[in-house]
């Protein structure tokens, strides 16, 4: 009974950060506003519990500032900042693109090559497209991660891997093939050139990102952020 009580909960602050992070993303909500607890508990028909755990969630991935009293604000953010929380992203999974490449095992690759044939042979646009490259991305993550890296990953990419997917105009051919570079240099055993392959594709996914937020009005076109100044 209680790990269920805990399940509910987990799913119900799991719905309150994606409806937070929708109203950033959109600019409903903006840098420097103050996130009502019992406003947005009142909207989604929730306690404050749920909403404060979300909070706690959205402080570890920086789009959340709690203040005296547990006053919660939306955090700064621009290009420059995004950059490097992506570049960071990338140089981890970089690191673990890099362990695979050295193990080379034989089920790892084969579960890649594969997903990679299924992205390149399905046609696959828009959201089917993003959800077979984030699935390569996990695989890679899962097979070349320590626990504590892997751990390191999951709170670095929370908001930016869901931004992605909320941004992510690229061509499916661009996609396909910035796959297909980290794979082919795991399958050739180079480390090096996996751990780049991977950090090119994370910064030119938060180029897309950047770009998204821009037409949305929420960053201006020099990359600062339209509620700052």
């Amino acid at each position: 009974m209680v790990a269920e009580v805990a399940l509910r909960r987990t799913r119900t602050s799991a719905a309150v950060v994606e409806y937070l992070q929708k109203a950033i993303f959109a600019g409903t909500l903006r840098y420097g506003d103050r996130v009502d607890v019992e406003r947005i508990g009142a909207t989604l028909g929730v306690s404050p519990t749920p909403v404060r755990e979300a909070l706690v969630l959205l402080e570890r991935d920086g789009l959340i500032a709690t203040r005296v009293h547990r006053v919660a604000f939306v955090q700064h953010f621009d290009a420059r900042t995004l950059r490097a929380d992506f570049h960071v992203l990338g140089l981890l999974g970089g690191v673990t693109a890099a362990r695979v490449a050295k193990d080379r095992d034989p089920e790892v690759l084969a579960r890649l090559q594969g997903l990679l044939r299924a992205l390149a042979e399905s046609g696959a646009t828009g959201t089917r497209l993003l959800d077979l490259a984030a699935e390569i991305v996990l695989v890679q993550h899962r097979a070349g991660a320590t626990p504590r890296l892997l751990a390191e990953l999951r709170g670095a990419g929370g908001f930016l891997a869901w931004a992605v997917h909320q941004s992510d105009r690229r061509a499916p051919e661009e996609i396909i093939e910035a796959q297909r570079r980290v794979i082919d240099a795991i399958a050739a055993g180079d480390s090096q050139g996996a751990a780049q392959a991977r950090l090119l594709d994370t910064r030119a996914a938060a180029e897309e990102v950047i770009r998204e937020l821009v037409r949305r009005g929420v960053l201006r076109e020099d990359g600062t952020n339209a509620a700052a100044g």
